[in-house]
């Protein structure tokens, strides 16, 4: 009887086991819940594929490993937000914006400690722009939009920055780079292609050092 009451009592367990599976959901889609460094699944997958399109340069894995986390951070950064390394819903936001580029209108900010008149130019990742340095910056970090390339004499290495266009338009950035021909007043704008590079061309802005 012992026996009986043993098998039964398992074959329950296994059936709640059983059932217990089939309830949970699959995965949850981007900006369902935070994201933090540790997790894995679809919509960690999907995040790396929206940083990707802006030009993180990751594995899509479905892991949020320390270079997920760094591309995150990178990305807070640029956006001028808390930079925590946890995807939520201010990043999500920010990330899920379909005009998927890190230049918004707006006016510049009110706190600053230098305002520079500026000739920017810009590149890209890879050794068309960056020779045998390929991705990486000056800095050791991976170049994606909101980096930019300084002349470390005027724009210290690690600054944020607020650049302001002709048109009014505006975006955060942060020196990360330094560049052979980026000498005195001059900044390179990391892009996602060579050819929005070519595309931003050569343009007068100012630039906001924040910190």
């Amino acid at each position: 009887m012992k026996n009986i009451k043993k098998i039964i009592g398992s074959t329950g367990v296994l059936a709640v086991l059983t059932v217990t599976l089939w309830l949970a959901p699959v995965s949850a889609a981007l900006g369902d819940q935070a994201l933090k460094p540790g997790m894995a699944g679809q919509d960690v997958q999907e995040l790396q594929s929206r940083l990707n399109d802006l030009g993180y340069n990751l594995a899509v894995d479905g892991v949020f490993g320390a270079t997920t986390e760094q591309a995150v951070l990178a990305f807070q950064q640029a956006k001028n937000i808390a930079a925590d390394g946890i995807v939520g819903q201010a990043t999500f936001q920010l990330l899920l914006d379909k005009r998927g580029t890190e230049v918004s209108r707006g006016s510049a900010p009110e706190r600053y400690k230098s305002v520079l008149d500026i000739k920017a130019t810009a590149y890209a990742p890879g050794p068309h722009d960056n020779g045998q340095w390929g991705n990486l910056t000056y800095m050791g970090t991976q170049i994606r939009p909101g980096v930019i390339a300084v002349d470390p004499r005027v724009i210290p290495l690690g600054s944020r920055v607020y650049i302001q266009f002709a048109d009014g338009s505006g975006m955060y950035g942060i020196a990360e780079d330094t560049g052979g021909a980026i000498k005195g007043n001059r900044i390179d704008i990391a892009m996602v292609s060579v050819a929005k590079a070519y595309d931003f061309g050569v343009q007068k802005v100012k630039v906001y050092v924040l910190s």
